[in-house]
C-alpha cells in the first residue's frame, strides 16, 4: 500500500449525496470514478447508520419461531447481524456465536446459514471487523512514520494513559501539511458532517479545549469540514476468476488481509463473491 496525507481529497456536499443515495451494495461502485475505499467508507457508514435504526424493531425469539414454522428469516438487517438475531431466539450464547461465525462448520444445521452470512457480509463478519480494526492501526502507523520523519516529539494516545487525548500529542505547535497543529487523530472514515459532528462532541472539542489546534485525517477522504485532512491510498487486488469452495473464502480474505497489512501485492483467484467481497471492503479491484 503507498500512501500520502492530502488536502485536496474532499468531495462537494451534493456529489456526496448523490454517491450516498444511489450505493446499496459494492456492484453500485462501478457507477462512480472514485477509488473503493472512499465508496465502501461512505456505503458502511450508511449500512451501520440504518442497523442503528431497525437493530431493536426485531424479537430474537419471534424471528425464531417464525424460522421454525415458515423457514423465512424476515430480518432486514446484514447478514451476519440478521443470523445473530436468528441464534439468539434459538438459544445460543453470545460466545458460541462468536465461536460459530469463526467455524462455520461447527454450526450443525445451521452451517449453511453461517457460511452464507459470513463470506456476503462486508462489514460484521469477523474478517471484515478484523480488517477494520486493522486499517485503524495502519492510519496511525502512516502517521507516526511521518512526525517521526520530521523528526518530531509527540506522545501517543496509548503513551498519554488518560481519557480525553488524541492519537498523537506534539509537544510543539507545528507545521503539518498546511496546518499549524498541536495534536492529530486519525480516522479510517469518510468525513462526512454526521461523523464530525458526533465527534466533535465526543473528542475534537475536548481536544481544542486542552491542547489547541489540530487536524483530523479522514483517510478516505471527507466532506468540506473544518481542520481535516485525507488519504490517498493505493488499495488493490490483482483478480482471477476461478473456483473457491466455501471452505476456502475465509483463509483467502485471512491473507489478503494479512498482505495488506505488510505492504505485499496482492493477487487472488476465486468467484464473484470473493470480488464482491474484498469491494466492500474496499479494494480496487484489478481484473487478470
Amino acid at each position: 500500500m503507498r500512501e500520502r496525507l492530502s488536502k485536496s481529497r474532499k468531495l462537494d456536499l451534493e456529489t456526496y449525496r448523490i454517491i450516498r443515495r444511489n450505493l446499496s451494495s459494492p456492484k453500485d461502485f462501478e457507477k462512480f470514478p472514485l477509488p473503493n475505499y472512499v465508496l465502501s467508507s461512505i456505503l458502511n457508514q450508511k449500512i451501520v447508520e440504518s442497523v442503528i435504526r431497525k437493530f431493536r424493531r426485531y424479537d430474537p425469539e419471534t424471528v425464531a419461531r417464525i424460522w421454525r414454522e415458515k423457514g423465512k428469516l424476515n430480518v432486514r438487517l446484514p447478514p451476519v447481524l440478521r443470523l445473530k438475531v436468528l441464534m439468539r431466539g434459538l438459544g445460543f450464547s453470545k460466545g458460541e456465536i462468536s465461536n460459530l461465525l469463526k467455524h462455520p462448520k461447527e454450526a450443525g444445521d445451521l452451517e449453511d446459514l453461517v457460511w452464507d452470512a459470513v463470506t456476503r457480509d462486508f462489514i460484521y463478519s469477523p474478517l471484515a471487523v478484523r480488517f477494520q480494526h486493522l486499517k485503524g492501526r495502519l492510519g496511525e502507523k502512516i502517521i507516526e512514520d511521518y512526525l517521526m520523519g520530521l523528526d518530531v516529539d509527540f506522545k501517543t494516545e496509548k503513551e498519554l494513559k488518560t481519557r480525553k487525548t488524541p492519537d498523537f500529542l506534539l509537544k510543539d505547535c507545528i507545521e503539518f501539511i498546511g496546518f499549524k497543529v498541536r495534536w492529530i487523530e486519525s480516522k479510517f472514515m469518510f468525513g462526512d458532517f454526521r461523523t464530525h459532528s458526533f465527534y466533535w462532541r465526543r473528542q475534537y472539542y475536548h481536544y481544542f479545549k486542552d491542547f489547541g489546534k489540530g487536524v483530523v485525517v479522514y483517510w478516505p477522504w471527507h466532506l468540506d469540514t473544518p481542520f481535516s485532512l485525507s488519504g490517498d491510498l493505493d488499495m488493490k487486488v490483482h483478480f482471477k476468476f476461478g473456483r473457491l469452495k466455501r471452505e476456502k473464502f475465509l483463509k483467502v480474505v485471512d491473507d489478503v488481509i494479512d498482505r495488506f497489512a505488510k505492504g505485499e501485492k496482492i493477487e487472488v483467484k476465486g468467484n464473484r463473491r470473493l470480488l464482491t467481497f474484498l469491494k466492500g471492503l474496499g479494494f480496487d479491484i484489478v481484473l487478470n
